[in-house]
């Protein structure tokens, strides 16, 4: 499907409230391809691999060159650079050239818009920040509105896809509207190539200007003019925002700076239009586009799967997860707050995001449920200990669970004899007691007793572990003496 498409029909339809039939004209396809891309929701495609340009190993000496000699033209260039063994066109040196060489200062136009027509966003940079622990970069997303200049600013650490769409969302929030036309420069998050007048958008972008129904419009390459307001706005945060400031976290400068905004930013008078932006603001917000009756998903859905520590890594930190889902695949969804992840469709454990690095982040309720698995795994190898002892065990199994007794207990008792004493001792007794009907731990210890009474043998004092609760639990395999008799008597012979 096509995503540039899909959206001029979404904006045609919802926006100027044009018929099927009248999309279908103006676009010169059929009604049937309008009423199914008005039904359906366009795929994201697999990113493309950016390739390496053949300049790429050359630029250090183009850098060079420029700087020795400015004015060398570029034929002179790229004859200096073949000496060197650039094995590319003379295209691709002159458009990289481009961005280097001295331009005619022009005379722009300062033009006006109308009310909810445009609004204009960039990216600022307003140095560090402590997060979780560690110093990172600060950024801030600025947007715009072009008739009235109402601003709103939003800090973040990153300028990834899903902290800019979620920017958006906010800032449509906070205009509690939509403009119908949004310029930027020609960011990768929007603008994936250019050439000319052919614009490849970003597929996802693509999706969610589809949503709120507005279009995107990438300002012309090196014409920083075309979105004046925006860049004024980003050097009026650093001035009058930044300069002086300091911030002890991330949630502190967003707070001081929305207090700003509602005090200071949208409330001065303003240098070109002379009037207060939030007073201009309220006659502008009747023309926005309404907002969605639900907000675009801005996370981002990464395929993991938990280790036996019952935990899942993510950016450079570890997150748990229920014990019963270690080793399913399981799907982490990423927001600037917060990590959810989901086994399937279902909700299974929700976190605070960390920034930091190499941080644990658990609930203890996840290990209560590994506590109880570790608990019920062991009772049921201590049944499958006892069961294992001799044919009798089964028999003498159901006459101990028709006492009113903790069977728990008098298994442990019973494979404590079996530790202590051993089995050839113990299944005996066992049987003796099966016979006479005797169920319990306490008669097979007395059957045991008395039989190492009448061979003259004392009976054998058990552990006390009782501060080392964890040793319980251990097996102790038995083993076959024997061999030690047989020794015992070659050497007694010898």
């Amino acid at each position: 499907m096509d995503n540039e498409l899909w959206a001029k029909i979404q904006r045609l339809k919802q926006v100027d409230r044009i018929s099927e039939r009248d999309i279908a004209s103006k676009l010169s396809i059929s009604r049937g391809k309008v009423r199914r891309y008005l039904k359906k929701h366009p795929a994201l495609p697999k990113p493309k691999q950016k390739g390496v340009s053949k300049l790429d190993p050359f630029k250090p000496i183009v850098h060079e060159l420029l700087e020795k000699y400015p004015t060398l033209s570029n034929i002179r260039l790229y004859q200096k650079l073949k000496q060197y063994g650039y094995p590319g066109k003379k295209t691709l040196l002159r458009d990289y050239l481009a961005r280097f060489r001295q331009t005619r200062h022009m005379a722009y136009v300062r033009y006006e818009t109308a009310p909810g027509e445009e609004a204009q966003v960039d990216w600022g940079f307003g140095g560090t920040v402590p997060v979780d622990g560690h110093i990172h970069k600060l950024y801030f997303f600025v947007m715009v509105l072009s008739h009235s200049r109402q601003l709103f600013v939003r800090f973040t650490i990153s300028q990834a896809m899903d902290i800019f769409l979620d920017c958006h969302v906010k800032a449509f929030e906070y205009f509690a509207g939509i403009p119908r036309v949004i310029l930027y420069d020609n960011l990768k998050s929007v603008v994936i190539s250019r050439y000319v007048n052919h614009i490849e958008y970003n597929q996802k972008f693509q999706q969610f200007s589809g949503h709120y129904l507005f279009t995107p419009k990438p300002c012309n390459v090196r014409k920083p003019n075309e979105k004046g307001k925006v860049e004024s706005g980003v050097k009026y945060v650093k001035q009058n925002f930044l300069a002086g400031r300091e911030f002890s976290s991330l949630d502190d400068v967003n707070n001081q700076c929305t207090e700003w905004l509602n005090s200071t930013a949208n409330m001065r008078v303003h240098g070109t239009t002379g009037e207060i932006p939030q007073e201009r603001y309220l006659h502008e917000k009747q023309f926005l586009l309404p907002l969605p009756e639900h907000p675009y998903d801005t996370s981002v859905a990464v395929p993991v799967r938990a280790y036996h520590d019952c935990r899942v890594r993510f950016e450079c930190n570890h997150y748990s997860v229920p014990a019963r889902y270690i080793s399913l695949q399981l799907t982490l969804r990423a927001t600037e707050r917060h990590i959810r992840l989901y086994h399937q469709t279902r909700l299974i454990a929700s976190h605070t995001r960390c920034y930091g690095k190499g941080m644990v982040i658990d609930d203890p309720s996840h290990f209560k449920e590994l506590l109880e698995m570790k608990k019920q795994a062991r009772q049921s190898k201590l049944r499958d200990r006892y069961l294992a002892l001799c044919p009798a065990s089964d028999a003498y199994l159901e006459g101990l669970l028709r006492l009113n007794r903790n069977l728990k207990t008098e298994l442990s008792e019973i494979m404590g004899l079996v530790d202590r004493y051993g089995a050839f001792e113990v299944i005996p007794a066992l049987e003796s007691a099966l016979q006479h009907q005797a169920f319990g731990a306490s008669y097979i210890s007395n059957i045991i007793a008395q039989n190492r009474a009448k061979r003259q043998e004392k009976p054998i004092l058990s552990l006390r572990l009782g501060n080392y609760p964890d040793f319980e639990s251990v097996e102790v395999i038995p083993r076959d003496l024997s061999i030690y008799d047989e020794k015992y008597t070659k050497e007694t012979h010898s």
